[in-house]
């Protein structure tokens, strides 16, 4: 499964409407208690572990994706200039 599709599933929004700048801010039901859902699902799905500090620095998508590319985990996604721009409101 991809990133997207994983933190869309626990968000409960398609996963084609995020992007490396989804965040709290601009992504529905992104509140706090769902950003540790996301972080957990993360972790379980692509069999890592973030330290605190690595999660305190989680602040959206592309935070995370990066993440995960610095801990060698393939991902499927296209990279960030080659994704649509879109903007969940």
């Amino acid at each position: 499964m991809q990133l997207y599709q994983i933190i869309g599933k626990v968000l409960g929004v398609d996963h084609t409407m995020l992007n490396d700048e989804s965040n709290a801010q601009n992504t529905p039901k992104w509140d706090s208690l769902r950003h540790i859902e996301v972080i957990f699902a993360v972790e379980s799905a692509f069999h890592v572990r973030f330290t605190m500090p690595e999660i305190a620095n989680l602040r959206k998508l592309g935070d995370i994706r990066k993440l995960l590319l610095t801990k060698n985990v393939k991902l499927n996604e296209p990279s960030a200039a080659q994704q649509p721009a879109q903007r969940v409101a």
